[in-house]
């Protein structure tokens, strides 16, 4: 309850009291009107009977005095009922708004909201009512966003897996297909598929146990910074002109998840790949500023993309590890040039 409600408690006039005024209000009134008519009454009818020249005995004017006495205790009673039921018609009405509302909120109609009207304890159940159905629509708001960023988790990572995947097949296909491989390559070979496994495992763990990161606490980021980077030119070098730069990247401790950084630069490389035009340069720069890491990758855009969803997916990924790194991405897409700067904050 709100301190507002709170403090309104203390002085809340009890119902009871305020149906007891009514009852008194209505039986002064009535008892006025009962005197009124009953003398007015028997004033009347001797008038009248004067008026006609009518002497009536003591039996008579006894008959006639308790008739006009009946018929004004009837007429009171009357009024009494029909003042009583004006004056708490109001209270009836607001009992029954709030049934109304209720019923509405058991329909599952959270947004519905009751008026707050008097002090009374029917004010502080409006008041209890309203109070519990905010409460359980933020509680289905926050549902339905747990809900929706459970989803777009499993879209991600599900679109993240994709990447080494594809790359596991691709070496194991190209294992599969040459001839005679030296003991060297067949080295080479087992490493990236064992490397690449290892990622496709890391993020099948997140998507069972949810967003578990494994921090590890490097001397020299730097180190982990170029490694990355060699891999983004190993992987785009056979079909792009790439232009890396780290001359802003200088040494650095920090604590990073591995797995994290390599599909930032996984998805780059996809996107790259998917949507980058071969004939222009891909650029990408990695600084160490007062920001924190900023990874920055620009390319020309193809003429002809397909797959936008992909598109999207990856950079919700990025975006999705930039900000569990306290940090952000910014986009920048004229149609013609694209340029993405991720942003590493809590390093």
């Amino acid at each position: 309850m709100t301190e507002k409600t709170a403090n309104q408690g203390g002085k809340t006039r009890r119902l009871s009291r305020e149906i007891f005024g009514i009852f008194a209000i209505s039986l002064i009134f009535s008892i006025i009107l009962y005197l009124f008519l009953s003398l007015f009454g028997a004033a009347a009818v001797q008038a009248f009977l004067a008026l006609w020249g009518i002497t009536p005995d003591e039996t008579d004017l006894y008959r006639i005095n308790g008739s006009v006495f009946g018929i004004s205790l009837a007429l009171t009673a009357g009024f009494f009922i029909l003042l009583f039921l004006i004056l708490l018609g109001e209270r009836l009405a607001y009992i029954r708004t709030i049934i109304q509302g209720i019923e509405a909120l058991s329909e599952g109609k959270l947004e519905h909201r009751l008026p707050i009207e008097g002090n009374n304890e029917l004010t502080r159940l409006a008041e209890a009512v309203n109070y519990l159905a905010a409460e359980e629509e933020a509680i289905k708001a926050e549902e339905k966003r747990l809900s929706e960023d459970r989803e777009e988790l499993i879209r991600t990572l599900s679109h993240d897996i994709r990447t080494p995947l594809t790359a596991l097949i691709g070496y194991t296909e190209l294992f599969r297909t040459k001839e005679s491989p030296s003991k060297e390559e067949l080295s080479d070979y087992l490493l990236l598929v064992h490397r690449k496994a290892n990622e496709i495992r890391e993020i099948s763990d997140i998507l069972l146990d949810g967003s578990k990161r494994s921090l590890e606490y490097f001397d020299s980021a730097r180190l982990l910074m170029t490694m990355l980077a060699e891999e983004f030119e190993e992987a785009l070098q056979k079909e792009f002109s790439l232009k890396v730069d780290l001359s802003g990247c200088t040494d650095f401790p920090a604590s990073l998840d591995v797995q994290e950084l390599r599909r930032i630069f996984d998805n780059l490389i996809t996107n790259v790949q998917k949507y980058a035009d071969p004939q222009s340069p891909v650029c990408l720069s990695i600084q160490k500023s007062a920001k924190g890491i900023v990874i920055r990758e620009t390319n020309a855009i193809a003429e002809r993309q397909s797959g936008q969803s992909g598109y999207r997916m990856g950079l919700n990924s990025i975006r999705r590890i930039a900000q569990s790194y306290g940090g952000d991405v910014r986009i920048e897409n004229d149609g013609k040039q694209f340029a993405i700067t991720v942003t590493l904050s809590d390093v």
